[in-house]
C-alpha cells in the first residue's frame, strides 16, 4: 500500500520543478536590432553565454556570464516566458552604452538547441544625453554545459 501511495504521489507531483530540463549553460548567437531616437537604426551581433537556474522570485533565473543581465522567467507549456521589467546595460564604443528593458521574451528548447527572443525599450546614453528607443533580439541557443 505504501508503495502504491508513493508511486501515485510521484506520478502526480513529478520530481523537481518543471523548468529543471532547461537548467544549464547556453551559448546565445543572433542579432539585436535597435531603433534609437536621434541616432537611428542599427543592429549588433549577439554572442553571449547564459546560465539558466532555479529562481527564487520566479521559476527560472537567466544570467549572462558577464553579470550585466538577470532575467526572471516562468514556465508556460514547453517554453519559458520572460517576465517584463528587467533591465540590462551593455557598454559600446566611444562612451556609448545601451540599456534595454524587457517587455516580452521567450526561451525555448528542443533537444540541445532552441530560441531566445526578446523585445522592449532601449535607452542609449552618449555625449552626456539619453536617447529613447526600442529593440528586439532574434537568437538561437545551444546547450554547452550543465
Amino acid at each position: 500500500m505504501r508503495r502504491a501511495i508513493a508511486f501515485l504521489l510521484f506520478a502526480l507531483l513529478g520530481c523537481g520543478s518543471s523548468g529543471q530540463r532547461l537548467h544549464g549553460v547556453y551559448a546565445v548567437t543572433g542579432t539585436a536590432y535597435f531603433s534609437i531616437q536621434d541616432i537611428g537604426h542599427s543592429s549588433a551581433q549577439v554572442l553571449d553565454t547564459f546560465r539558466v537556474s532555479e529562481g527564487t522570485a520566479s521559476e527560472l533565473l537567466l544570467t549572462d556570464a558577464a553579470g550585466r543581465c538577470s532575467l526572471l522567467a516562468d514556465i508556460e507549456g514547453d517554453r519559458a516566458v520572460l517576465r517584463p521589467g528587467a533591465s540590462c546595460t551593455y557598454p559600446g564604443d566611444n562612451g556609448l552604452s545601451v540599456t534595454v528593458t524587457l517587455t516580452r521574451g521567450t526561451f525555448s528548447l528542443s533537444g540541445g538547441s532552441g530560441r531566445f527572443d526578446m523585445a522592449g525599450s532601449a535607452t542609449a546614453t552618449a555625449w552626456g544625453r539619453r536617447y529613447p528607443g526600442s529593440f528586439f533580439q532574434n537568437a538561437t541557443l545551444t546547450r554547452v554545459g550543465d
